[in-house]
């Protein structure tokens, strides 16, 4: 076994330090940390404070809008049985608490517009297989050319700063290889890299254990907008800048003043003219007060609403998110921009089905159980993008009483399938009691 990096995995390597630029700048627009407003040359620290101060962060609420109808409520497997969700299948979900991590990758894909998930053995005997949530700032991944859901090899690279050592994981259909280096150099670095042979070992699975979750053209929700961002904080900039420069009007006196006095001394007008409460200006005859007016700013804040009005237009994201005047929208306008929404989301969603079929899968296969782990038959259980008031879900279920229970309270009351398990067994109790009361017996607690 080599010591060093094989050109595949150095092509590998290479490949994940080429997306760091890009995948750092979209996590400042996400953070807040959007590049700064176009200012004046060799601007002072004042007035970058200035620019500080504009930046307005609504990358993360396109995203956000995004990502919080983007739920899995449970699995459908093929196992029998299981039509509201398979209950294997929530165990290993509730394990590696997804509830949150998946909400964590699907909140990077939507940044980053990719992400990846990698499924390890359990870390204790008898334990759960170990889903972790990975960013791709640290992962890459090759497909096969006939089938570009299928990866061949993946590397992931990362700093460990305890042990002050580098590490470069290498997945393979049959085994797994682990390199390491010292941090003393670049993380990137192609060479100094050696081959931890008591760390590597064989992959028992027979296929890459990466799964990538990939957004619509691997891209941010946000990142074709950049520049439309970029305009929206530049006027906010402008109206900062307008505003505290002329927070205090400024003052000038008119007419012929004389520059010295009788003695010839020069005439001290600014201890003169001393403003204050209590402050009497005595004038020269013919000497007249100017005083400076405010610029209008109405002007440049209806540009920056109808720049979020665009942004919001082309990410799909219903103005109240972006703005809090949204909310006095017409009904019509926020059902429309809300329908957009809907279809995003839904479409996002059809994105990963296959990747979260996979996550299970691998983990089925882990723990031995075939039969669950069958791709075919493996389907995430989305909560639907469209939430119906109390009120909608109530008229419709009214309306709807030829539909059996189970699909009625999963389209129409929108539970989840482990609610509809545990409605149907109420259900069941109910009906028990009320036959036993019927019949004249005292039903037993």
């Amino acid at each position: 076994m080599a010591t060093e990096l094989n050109m595949r995995q150095q092509r590998l390597v290479r490949d994940i330090a080429r997306g760091q630029a890009r995948y750092n700048l979209l996590e400042r627009y996400v953070d807040g940390d959007a590049p700064l407003p176009e200012g004046a040359e060799g601007a002072s620290k004042a007035y970058k404070r200035f620019q500080k101060k504009a930046r307005m962060n609504i990358a993360s609420l396109a995203v956000a809008a995004t990502r919080e109808r983007m739920i899995i409520g449970g699995f459908r497997t093929g196992a029998d049985g299981d039509e509201n969700g398979d209950i294997e299948a929530r165990r290993l979900w509730k394990a590696n608490d997804l509830d949150v991590r998946s909400a964590d990758i699907h909140n990077k894909m939507l940044t980053f517009g990719e992400c990846y998930a990698i499924v390890g053995p359990p870390l204790i005997p008898g334990g759960k297989p170990v889903v972790t949530v990975e960013d791709p700032r640290q992962m890459e991944a090759k497909h096969h050319q006939s089938d570009p859901r299928l990866i061949t090899e993946a590397a992931k690279v990362f700093r460990d700063d305890d042990s002050g050592m580098d590490f470069a994981y290498f997945y393979y259909p049959t085994r797994v290889e682990v390199y390491v280096k010292p941090s003393e150099r670049s993380l990137f670095e192609i060479d100094g890299w050696i081959w931890r042979e008591d760390l590597s070992g064989d992959n028992p699975l027979g296929e890459v254990p990466v799964v990538k979750f990939e957004n619509l053209d691997e891209k941010g929700e946000f990142e074709p907008f950049l520049d439309l961002i970029d305009r929206i904080n530049h006027m906010i900039l402008q109206r900062l800048v307008i505003v505290t420069t002329q927070a205090f009007k400024q003052r000038a006196i008119k007419g012929d003043l004389a520059q010295y006095d009788e003695d010839g001394n020069e005439v001290d007008y600014d201890g003169i003219f001393q403003p204050g409460p209590g402050a009497l200006w005595m004038l020269p005859e013919g000497a007249d007060i100017w005083e400076s007016g405010q610029t209008d700013i109405q002007g440049i804040i209806a540009g920056v609403r109808a720049d979020i009005q665009d942004f919001a237009a082309l990410t799909r994201t219903p103005m109240h998110y972006l703005s809090p005047d949204g909310a006095n929208q017409s009904a019509e306008g926020a059902a429309l921009a809300r329908e957009g929404l809907v279809f995003k989301a839904e479409d996002r969603m059809a994105r990963v089905t296959a990747s979260w079929s996979k996550v299970m899968s691998l983990m089925f296969r882990i723990i031995g159980d075939e039969a669950r782990a069958s791709l075919l038959d493996l389907e995430p259980i989305w909560k639907p993008a469209e939430r119906y008031s109390i009120s909608e879900r109530g008229s419709a279920n009214a309306m709807f009483q030829d539909i059996p229970f189970r699909s009625r309270m999963a389209l129409v009351g929108q539970f989840s399938p482990a609610e509809i398990a545990e409605m149907e067994a109420e259900r069941a109790g109910e009906a028990i009691l009320t036959q036993a009361m019927l019949g004249g017996q005292v039903a037993q607690p």
